[in-house]
């Protein structure tokens, strides 16, 4: 089994004293002592791409009884790269603080106020820049590989519906949620920017050789630079609309927990809060729709599915006797088009890794695998020839074309927008207009 290779060896500060500390705090009781800890990486290569993951199995007294727990500690990595340059200002963490401390429990208060006692995901103990868990493998959970198939994809949106549900409900007696700014497009991504603009080049360079496809390599290859303004306009908050929720932020199927017995998913939890951002409830559906829900589930059950979530978003919204106007099913499809150019940019960035297992993305075991696996995003040649392989992958490839066919409207939108430009239209909006 790989693992990350920055979590082959815990940090010397996650000691006895360390998981005292904790064990006090979460256990309220000052006398706590630690006895034998082991600690081993908390999660194979290829399960999560931002911090570092220990599992710690640790033995402890507590009020005169000896115990054993399991803890899963996250924290930001010692060794250099573009992960630890990418958090070392701890606002991704600072983001999850706010959210373990304060949005979940509230969201929590409401749903079980309502009689509804579902889990949305772990608790944490004393969160900060290095947060502690409680492992939910010892209660069942495990993580899987591959995407979801329709079941599951409607427990993820059951899930999704009451969070932003909670969020609605809560949005003027909590209003920090509000503060919350930084998604995916538009925090600092400089790290990030020419590793994804790397892969729509690749991309487009691999439709080259694609018979019937030839020409989506220079339109891709033309928006390459253009689509991190739009998508940087799917993460601002418009004012113009008054649909908004605290979106997820990240869900895609490696950030979930699954409770499978006999080989069927009975539940699943939602992790990793680091991105979680105000906004368009689009931003959760389109990035869950490719990241989380199979292509064959997502092709055949898309509409159902946007149904589904909003019947469950509307049922808790009453449960709670939300006394406002609820947005309509029309409204939340508006909100989806608008945000139409997350749908480009993930399947030209994120879609290849999500629908390939890692076995597959990795079909040759790497050498001194023992030592840790690094996924070095840095190097910028070792992520072209990864990118390529997954695109071309037999998994990938027959379905690919077909993918970029979806997007034609939004990569040409895209397009106007720049010969709009060229043209000194003052913004593309009247473009949209006139297209629709």
């Amino acid at each position: 089994m790989a693992f990350n290779k920055d979590e082959m060896h815990a940090p010397t500060w996650m000691d006895q004293a360390f998981f005292e500390k904790v064990l006090k705090h979460s256990e309220n009781d000052s006398t706590v002592t630690v006895g034998a800890l082991k600690i081993v990486p908390g999660s194979k290569v290829g399960e999560h791409y931002a911090s570092i993951i220990f599992r710690a199995a640790v033995s402890y007294r507590s009020r005169g009884k000896d115990l054993e727990t399991s803890l899963i500690v996250k924290t930001i990595p010692a060794e250099e790269g573009m992960k630890k340059e990418f958090l070392k200002n701890g606002a991704l963490f600072e983001t999850e603080t706010l959210m373990y401390n304060t949005v979940v429990p509230e969201m929590y208060r409401l749903l079980k106020a309502a009689g509804d006692d579902t889990e949305l995901g772990p608790s944490s103990s004393d969160p900060h820049w290095v947060m502690v868990f409680s492992d939910l493998a010892v209660r069942g959970y495990t993580v899987k590989s591959g995407q979801m198939d329709l079941e599951e994809s409607k427990m993820l949106y059951a899930k999704l519906a009451r969070w932003h549900a909670a969020s609605t409900y809560l949005a003027d007696s909590l209003p920090v949620m509000k503060t919350l700014d930084k998604g995916l497009g538009n925090m600092d991504i400089k790290e990030f920017k020419p590793m994804w603009t790397s892969y729509i080049i690749t991309l487009s360079e691999v439709c080259r050789e694609w018979p019937g496809y030839e020409s989506y390599g220079d339109r891709l290859e033309q928006i390459s630079e253009a689509i991190f303004d739009k998508l940087k306009n799917v993460y601002t908050l418009d004012e113009s609309t008054r649909y908004h929720v605290l979106n997820h932020g990240d869900l895609h199927a490696k950030n979930c927990m699954y409770h499978i017995v006999e080989g069927k998913t009975e539940d699943i939890l939602l992790l990793d809060y680091q991105i979680s951002m105000w906004g368009s409830p689009a931003v959760d559906l389109i990035y869950s729709m490719y990241n989380s829900v199979s292509y064959e589930t997502r092709n055949s059950h898309r509409d159902e599915l946007i149904k589904f979530y909003y019947d469950e978003f509307v049922a808790t919204l009453n449960r709670f006797g939300y006394l406002k106007k609820i947005p309509t099913l029309v409204d939340l499809h508006v909100e989806i088009t608008k945000c139409g150019h997350l749908e480009t940019f993930l399947i030209c960035t994120f879609l290849p890794f999500m629908m390939l297992t890692m076995e597959e993305l990795m079909p040759q075991p790497p050498p001194n695998a023992e030592e840790g696996v690094e996924f070095d995003f840095a190097d910028a040649d070792k992520m072209k020839e990864m990118i390529r392989h997954c695109m071309t992958h037999p998994k990938c490839r027959p379905r690919f074309p077909l993918l970029l066919i979806e997007t034609d409207y939004f990569i040409d939108f895209i397009l106007l927008g720049e010969i709009g430009r060229r043209l000194f239209l003052d913004d593309d909006s009247a473009l949209f207009h006139s297209c629709a």
